[in-house]
């Protein structure tokens, strides 16, 4: 983050009309993350746990690789959602703890898929991040939003939305989303900042592939938890 983008973190808001037009472009972006298709890569550390999270999200389908904490405690899972099915793979402590196993059941079926309908609430946390909606949700900033100076990223120049999250554990903190400047206003970063306005490690996020297709195969479950309704 350059060192005016953390000035601006510090100053008072901007003045209305940058205020609004920092509102159109955030509205702008996360409406075309809910109906588009997109890659993501997370890295970050919450309450000194590392979590990794990289994946393929579409409107209705999409795919997820996750890797939380370290040692014998690491969560490593894989995920696809088609539609109404959400089919998970994972170690022993990711079966137990996203799925509800026991630790028998847990280790017989380590590795496996595991079939749930994606619409289940038992498993809503599960499937959250997946799809695109749920990527826009995450990724979601509550106001006054106001807009750091341009600056090239990734490639692209892009316009700086600072707003506040909320992740789950945490207190809100202040995050900037860095959205295309031209065109379809596309979301290329986001950061958690702290204070100063520099990135904090707590969340990073970049994003990339924008509109290419998601169509994941499915994989042959071994076990089927609760009701699926019919594909």
């Amino acid at each position: 983050m350059t060192g005016a983008l953390a000035a601006a973190l510090g100053t008072p808001a901007l003045p209305a009309g940058a205020t609004s037009n920092a509102a159109t472009l955030y509205h702008q972006a996360l409406a075309t993350t809910k109906s588009w298709s997109v890659h993501y890569a997370t890295d970050g550390t919450i309450s000194k746990v590392p979590i990794l999270e990289s994946g393929d999200a579409g409107p209705a389908s999409g795919t997820q690789e996750v890797l939380v904490g370290t040692g014998a405690a690491t969560d490593n899972a894989s995920l696809i959602v088609i539609g109404d099915i959400t089919y998970l793979k994972g170690n022993v402590v990711a079966l137990e703890s996203l799925t509800g196993l026991s630790p028998t059941q847990a280790a017989t079926d380590m590795g496996k898929w595991v079939l749930f309908s994606t619409n289940n609430p038992t498993f809503s946390q599960v499937v959250a991040g997946v799809r695109s909606r749920d990527v826009a949700q995450e990724i979601a900033l509550k106001g006054p939003y106001t807009l750091g100076p341009s600056r090239m990223l990734d490639g692209y120049e892009v316009e700086g939305i600072l707003g506040t999250q909320d992740l789950q554990g945490l207190k809100p903190m202040r995050a900037i989303l860095f959205v295309r400047a031209s065109g379809r206003h596309l979301v290329v970063e986001e950061d958690t900042v702290g204070a100063r306005g520099e990135p904090n490690g707590i969340e990073h996020i970049v994003f990339s592939k924008w509109g290419e297709a998601v169509t994941p195969m499915a994989p042959n479950a071994s076990i089927t938890l609760g009701s699926v309704n019919a594909v």
